[in-house]
């Protein structure tokens, strides 16, 4: 691949990557208010969900910016089952086993940085189902794809990808919460996409006119090297060696792409190429 080639490759994924992270800011607001519904006590309390920041971040540096403990709810999307995410912090586990134990969120309880006990641990994925179904309702409505959280995985291949991130913070109370969703860009993409390149069904009136268009076909035996001093010398009668053994297969092009493959021969007098 050529310099210029690769340059405008990583340009075009640019801007796809920005084109995703935008189309997920733009949601962001109805995002934020699923997570309320997810997590009724906030309103209750008065406290706020809005967006931080939406764009394509490698998951380990996601990772390293969030307070421990962390507890993370693997996703499959649907259709084209691609990898997901939900990643609470620990500022959001706080705040949510506060809420859900009744808390005013004044006091809510202070987490252990080495990890969450079992009965936090079931507490906290109890009400992340809930979070789940709530986003998922916003994400079908807006990209057409659907949640569904599933067992973890340590083989995830998103592990070692930048997905695209969208941290909702959780403030108004003692203190800040963060719930990440991360997202593939293809599965944001998809429906866009789909609109602005549609897959049209086929018109048999061009079909027919299509069929009636010709195009040059040219059977290439081989290309061979020669120098200029022993061009410069051919004359009537010489021979000129070619790399292609007897019998061997050639290539047959049309507009400079190799379409076919076959055998030469002959057929009524006239070369021909039998396809492979």
């Amino acid at each position: 691949m050529s310099d210029a080639s690769g340059l405008l490759r990583f340009a075009a994924e640019g801007s796809r990557v920005r084109k995703a992270a935008s189309a997920l800011e733009q949601a962001s607001p109805f995002l934020a208010s699923a997570l309320k519904r997810a997590l009724p006590f906030l309103t209750a309390r008065g406290q706020t969900v809005s967006l931080s920041f939406a764009r394509a971040m490698p998951i380990g540096d996601l990772l390293a910016e969030m307070s421990r403990p962390m507890h993370a709810i693997r996703l499959v999307l649907d259709p084209g089952a691609a990898h997901g995410a939900i990643v609470l912090d620990a500022g959001a586990i706080s705040t949510m086993l506060d809420g859900v134990l009744g808390g005013d969120g004044r006091s809510p309880p202070v987490l252990d940085e080495a990890g969450l006990s079992g009965p936090q641990i079931a507490l906290v994925a109890r009400v992340a189902d809930g979070i789940v179904r709530s986003l998922s309702e916003v994400l079908t409505k807006k990209f057409d794809i659907s949640l569904t959280a599933v067992a973890p995985d340590s083989d995830d291949a998103m592990a070692e990808g930048a997905p695209i991130a969208c941290c909702l913070e959780i403030t108004g109370g003692a203190q800040v919460g963060r719930v990440v969703l991360l997202l593939a860009k293809e599965a944001l993409l998809a429906k866009t996409e789909s609109r602005e390149h549609p897959v049209r069904p086929d018109d048999p009136r061009v079909a027919a006119v299509v069929e009636g268009v010709e195009l040059e076909l040219v059977a290439e035996l081989t290309r061979t090297k020669m120098p200029l001093g022993s061009l410069s010398r051919l004359k009537v009668g010489d021979t000129i060696r070619l790399d292609v053994p007897v019998g061997g297969a050639v290539s047959v092009r049309v507009d400079g792409r190799v379409l076919l493959r076959g055998h030469p021969t002959t057929q009524a007098g006239q070369i021909a190429i039998r396809l492979l």
